[in-house]
Formats: C-alpha cells, structure tokens, sequence
C-alpha cells in the first residue's frame, strides 16, 4: 500500500493535540475495555429476562452501572471529540480557509458547489454524529469531520486504511472495463482517492451533498497530486447522463438517508450505471425487526438516539436487499467479503 501524504493539518497548539490523543484514547479504552465486559453481563441478563420488545430490554440493561458507564464514556468522548477538535483550529481558522479558497481555483482535478445551495430538511435538521453545525454550517466541516473519524476509528482511519482496503475488495464487472467511477457521498474524498488509486486511468467523480465537504475533498486530492472531480450534489438527484458510469461505490451513505430518500438513490445509482455495471457499498447490516429486541438492538437504538444516526435504526431494520432488487439489479450478494468488519454488497446492472 503506498502511503499517503500528511494532509490533515496538524493542531495548532500542542494542548490540543495532547487532549485529542486523550478523547481517542478514551474511546479506545471504551471499546476495547469496558465494553466486552458490558456485553457479557448485559447478555446474561437478557437471557435470563428473555424480553419480548426493545423497550423490555432497556428496562434490563438502563439500570445496570456497566451498562451506564459505557453509553455515557461513548457520548462523552463524541463531545470531547468535536470540542477539541474546533479549538484545535480555532487559531489557524483563517490560513485554512484561504487554503480552501486557493485550492477552489487550482487542479488537478475540479470542485463544484452552489453558496446558495438549498439544503433538505431531512438534511439540514439531522446532527450527524453530535458533529456541531452538522456536515455543512461550517465552511471548516470537511476537514472537521476527517479529523473526527480519525478518532472514532481509533487509529484504523491513519492513511486511509479502512477506504482502501474497502475499495481493494470491489470486484469488477465482468469485462474488466472501469473508465469512469462515482463515488457517493464522499465526505472528505478518502474513497475517491483510494479509488483513483486503484483505478488510476479512470475518470473519478465525487459527490456530496455538503459544499464543504467536497472542498475539503479536492483540496486534499490537490494534496495527494490525483485528478478527481468533486461536486455538491444530492445522491438522489444525480446530474449525470443515463449508462455513464461503470463502477458506482458508496461508503457508509444509506444509514444516513431516510429510507424513502434511499431508495430513490438505489435507483439513481442503476439509471447511472451501465449495463453490466457495478454497484458496490459498505453499510451497517440489515436486520429482521423482530431482532431489535437484543442486546445489538439495544446499541443500534442508543447509537440512533445519543450518537447523531438520526436514521440509523429505520436502514438496520428495513429491506435494503429487496431495494436493490426492485430498482432492477441482479447478482445481488449481501456479504462479498466474510468477516469483514462491515458488509460489503456488491449488485450487477
């Protein structure tokens, strides 16, 4: 794996720096401490409970202190995260800014987005992730949100690690033939680069639906020295011609879309894609709603509830597979890759 350039600026103090080390470390200990042994006690009361609903199963697990602890280390350290973060480039704010400001004008590669951008409500009132200001208030989100999921993913995000082994596993279509490639809902680019990077003669669009977020994304690619063109644009409205792309990825898109909304991606993305084209994602596992009555419920609720996954809960439980299906693929797999941290499905137009 080549590595990638330090693009993401460092904090402007060393104060800063040291309390973001301390919040990733924080929910590093949460994760890898705390909660393995909140689900072992967690499970066996509900075995022993046996409820029959998600809310039985909160009157089990609220009262426990573990239980307690774990929900309030993992919002506190979310918090902590975005405080640190703000004041991390607070005295750098302006540099930036005329960082992005230059990169609007400079390749390679292109950014497109509208100042007067009218944002949906389904959008605009969701606060991804506790994220303040959401993905789009400030003009510093992009760079906001990289910094932040460098710390949510407590280390697995350095050098882009997790978007690139992702994108290693996308197969291909059947003739091999990827010239041009969409990115969905790419936030800060990390797909989009990893994507040029595999498939560095194809043409590689970015889109997103936040004019700050693909900012950031071609400043950064400006950084990386890869042509990618980036655009502020609704995954479900797509400016681009029928049959035009022949590999389309989205990483971690549809949990943020109201069902409804996702599924008119689902079939924007086949009107895009040409026949035999991919459509490949990574997303949180979809569910039998009787199954929210569990310990993986339980979190999937809190993480919708305390953690800004405002539509989170509605993807897990609806019929994603059945979307899929019904806007017209075929060869739809569920699980391309066992094991793996996160599904990866894969369908062919």
């Amino acid at each position: 794996m080549p590595e990638t350039p330090p693009v993401l600026p460092p904090a402007a103090r060393r104060d800063e720096e040291s309390y973001l080390s301390f919040a990733e470390g924080l929910r590093a200990f949460t994760q890898r401490a705390v909660a393995p042994q909140m689900t072992a006690i967690a499970e066996a009361q509900l075995r022993a409970a046996q409820p029959a609903s998600l809310e039985e199963v909160k009157r089990v697990l609220d009262p426990l202190p573990i239980v307690a602890a774990r929900n309030r280390l993992m919002r506190s350290t979310q918090e902590m995260k975005w405080v640190g973060i703000h004041e991390a480039y607070q005295a750098c704010e302006a540099e930036l800014l005329a960082a992005l400001d230059q990169a609007d004008r400079q390749g390679p590669g292109s950014v497109s987005y509208d100042p007067a951008f009218d944002y949906p409500a389904y959008f605009r009132e969701a606060r991804f992730h506790l994220q303040p200001g959401g993905y789009w208030q400030h003009p510093l989100a992009g760079l906001y949100y990289h910094s932040g999921t460098n710390i949510f993913f407590t280390g697995r995000n350095t050098n882009d690690a997790i978007q690139r082994d992702l994108v290693a596993l996308i197969p291909l279509p059947a003739d091999s033939q990827v010239r041009r490639v969409l990115d969905l809902g790419c936030s800060a680019g990390q797909s989009t680069t990893a994507l040029k990077e595999r498939f560095p003669q194809a043409e590689l669009w970015g889109i997103d639906i936040s004019a700050p977020m693909v900012r950031y994304a071609h400043w950064r690619a400006i950084q990386l020295g890869l042509e990618v063109h980036f655009a502020q644009m609704k995954a479900e409205e797509l400016r681009f011609p029928d049959a035009s792309f022949d590999l389309v990825w989205a990483f971690i898109l549809f949990h943020e879309l109201p069902v409804a909304i996702g599924q008119q991606v689902v079939r924007e993305v086949y009107r895009v894609l040409r026949e035999g084209g991919v459509f490949a994602l990574a997303d949180f596992p979809n569910r039998p709603p009787e199954q929210a009555a569990s310990l993986a419920g339980y979190l999937r609720h809190f993480d919708t509830t305390d953690n800004g996954e405002r539509y989170g809960s509605a993807f897990v439980y609806s019929d994603f597979a059945g979307t899929l299906r019904e806007a017209g693929f075929r060869q739809v797999v569920l699980d391309a890759a066992p094991g793996n941290w996160i599904p990866l499905r894969v369908c062919v137009k």
